[in-house]
């Protein structure tokens, strides 16, 4: 059972967390538009590629998270997000050295997306497990605030990302060794840590964590929601949102940063707001509804070429996604078991995360064939139906539960 040490610097190593964090996710929002520009407007990929491209990015979650969560409860936290860092960073200054001596390619850019992904798998586990730790007390609030924090600080990343017509890629490159080299040393500082665990055997440990999440009443129906949210929603959002900004009159990569800084002022939007409200006491039917309500925007904006229009409804989806996404991580950090916590974490990142990829190529090979109108149509009708499903079969809506968070 992991047990945190005392610390009486508490406010500065959550201080320390949130900007290790937050350095990391400059650096995902500055891929948000860096790696899409590269692939439509230098690589002109075609839309199949596209999707094969953003997949590889996530693939790694698909495959690996459950791994990475085993790991996170059984080595030193402080340390394992540490190295993590480091060695994105690493990863990222050979690219710009790479790409400086020559042109990027598509296998080039893959690759970077594989090895990216593979990191992430392992960071995503070990940094939700160790803001349970550094958190605890007032669990709902830092969940919240770290959301924020991860969406919210890739307004940064968009708009570096959004200068790479004028830096040029070799440099966009630097500029994601050198931040992911600040997070990992922010990170180091962190004067709490948790202890190593002894080793057990990883499938054991899985199938108890697996095990306790299916058989949970609350976990399992928010792993499903997740799950559909990456793939639909994530999907949507990396693939069928930048192919829809693609056909609009003066399109580029300032446009493109601009839809994602506004969807994340959405997130803030929402974020802000149940922070002044001090949190949500039915955290469920919160998030059934913020789903069903993200499926009507995700079936009206293929529709639509305005682009003030465009915008706002990017600005309505941003805030119903901060709003599902704070009550689905804040159900599963007070519902999983501290033995180990951070493998049901990796669930959830396996769920929302995972779904990314197989959301990415789904539709990247619906757009090649189908109308985009049509595919945001079917998507949402699908994802309506599978909530409905889920929330009546769980009895989600109507349910009270006791959480059994213990990070100690």
């Amino acid at each position: 059972m992991v047990k945190q040490i005392s610390n009486p610097n508490e406010a500065r190593d959550m201080a320390l967390f949130l900007t290790a964090s937050g350095l990391w996710f400059i650096c995902v929002g500055i891929q948000s538009v860096f790696l899409p520009w590269v692939l439509l407007s230098v690589l002109h990929a075609s839309p199949f590629e596209f999707g094969v491209a953003q997949m590889c990015l996530m693939l790694p979650v698909l495959i690996l998270v459950i791994y990475g969560g085993y790991l996170a409860d059984r080595y030193p936290l402080r340390g394992l997000l540490a190295r993590i860092y480091l060695s994105s960073s690493v990863i990222a200054l050979l690219f710009a050295a790479w790409t400086y001596q020559a042109t990027l390619t598509y296998p080039m850019l893959v690759a970077y997306s594989l090895l990216f992904g593979v990191l992430s798998a392992f960071c995503a586990p070990a940094r939700e497990a160790f803001l349970n730790v550094l958190g605890q007390r007032q669990l709902q609030k830092f969940v919240t605030l770290n959301i924020g924090i991860e969406f919210g600080i890739q307004v940064a990343g968009f708009v570096v990302g959004g200068l790479v017509t004028w830096l040029g890629i070799s440099l966009m490159f630097m500029a994601l060794a050198t931040l992911l080299l600040l997070s990992s040393i922010a990170a180091a500082r962190i004067s709490t840590t948790t202890p190593s665990k002894q080793h057990s055997g990883l499938l054991a440990q899985t199938r108890e964590a697996l095990g306790f999440s299916v058989r949970h009443p609350v976990i399992l129906p928010v792993l499903l929601l997740n799950g559909l949210i990456g793939v639909f929603f994530l999907g949507s959002f990396f693939v069928a949102m930048p192919l829809h900004l693609s056909q609009l009159q003066g399109y580029d990569a300032s446009l493109l940063a601009t839809a994602n800084i506004v969807f994340m002022v959405g997130l803030i939007g929402s974020v802000a707001t149940l922070v002044w409200m001090g949190g949500i006491n039915n955290k469920q039917r919160t998030l059934i509804t913020a789903c069903l309500l993200g499926c009507v925007f995700l079936a009206v904006m293929p529709y639509v070429f305005n682009r003030a229009w465009m915008l706002a409804l990017l600005f309505g989806w941003g805030y119903l996604g901060g709003i599902a996404l704070s009550m689905g991580q804040t159900l599963i950090q007070e519902n999983a078991p501290a033995s180990n916590k951070a493998q049901v974490l990796a669930l959830l990142m396996l769920f929302f995360m995972g779904g990314n990829p197989i959301g990415s190529f789904l539709l990247g090979t619906l757009l090649e064939y189908w109308e985009a109108t049509s595919v945001g149509v079917i998507s949402a009708m699908t994802m309506t139906v599978a909530i409905v499903v889920i929330s009546y079969k769980h009895k989600l809506w109507d349910m009270h539960y006791d959480n059994i968070n213990s990070a100690t």
